[in-house]
């Protein structure tokens, strides 16, 4: 996928995947004049993470002079021309989306809009990149739903007009108890957006939003809940050492473990065994 493009110049975070087709990097630098890799053959999405400074022409088009506020984004087509830089403290995620990505995705092309600060944009942002410096590793469902819900977005106000409307994908009955044995099943590994639309015969597309309409609750808050209250009830019933209990819980590691239980129940895991 980073075929095409250099990033010389930035600290290049983590290349972020979970489906063929979309390549998502946080880019940031802390000060200097960096110049912008120029032609790329996917679709490519720039969303500012702050008050960044940025000259950008994109084709035939000035998409930014100077100002490139947090919660805006800059689209550039498949093979566009990109000339300029970006200045001092630079924090931007950017997206690649092959054009058969798009295309599968929202049955339409992505069109230029004009610069605009989008709050839904900012607040998943926002909270992707609470959730990155806490580690990928412990959050990794968290990030993949972030990421589909960004993509979502960004489709939104980059469709061009006369695009298919998405059909919304359902969780019957039957597959929803077949998904939550899947999931109790699967406690103790590392379940991403994947596993779980895959074991509900759903598109990772729309699953979040099918199991929430089947549940009232988002997919990670409900495997989050069941690996905790799987790990409190084997603190009371036997004598594993935390760290097993993490372990056999999905918990990345036992300082994980211990700080997420005791925000979800107010003690540490310790606590939790049985007098």
């Amino acid at each position: 996928m980073d075929k095409g493009g250099s990033y010389e110049g930035y600290d290049v975070g983590a290349l972020w995947t979970g489906t063929p087709g979309l390549a998502v990097r946080r880019l940031t630098r802390t000060r200097g004049v960096v110049p912008i890799p120029r032609v790329l053959p996917q679709y490519r999405i720039a969303l500012s993470l702050g008050d960044n400074r940025a000259t950008l022409a994109i084709g035939n088009r000035v998409a930014t002079r100077d100002a490139f506020p947090a919660g805006t984004a800059v689209l550039g087509q498949p093979g566009d021309v990109f000339d300029g830089e970006m200045r001092d403290r630079v924090d931007v995620l950017f997206f690649l989306m092959e054009p058969e990505f798009v295309g599968a995705r929202a049955g339409l092309e992505l069109s230029n809009r004009p610069l605009r600060q989008d709050l839904a944009l900012l607040d998943l942002s926002c909270r992707l990149v609470a959730v990155l410096g806490e580690g990928v590793r412990n959050e990794a469902l968290y990030c993949d739903l972030l990421i589909e819900a960004l993509v979502d977005r960004l489709i939104t106000l980059h469709g061009a007009a006369g695009g298919r409307t998405p059909y919304r994908e359902t969780l019957a009955p039957a597959r929803l108890k077949g998904l939550i044995d899947f999931i109790e099943a699967n406690l103790d590994a590392p379940l991403r957006l994947t596993d779980l639309a895959g074991a509900a015969a759903l598109s990772r597309a729309h699953f979040a939003r099918a199991f929430h309409a089947a549940t009232g609750q988002a997919p990670h808050r409900h495997v989050l809940q069941r690996r905790l209250q799987r790990a409190h009830d084997l603190l009371q019933r036997t004598e594993l050492t935390v760290a097993e209990i993490g372990a056999r819980c999905g918990f990345a590691d036992s300082a994980h473990f211990s700080r997420v239980y005791r925000r979800y129940f107010g003690q540490p895991p310790t606590t939790g065994r049985m007098r």
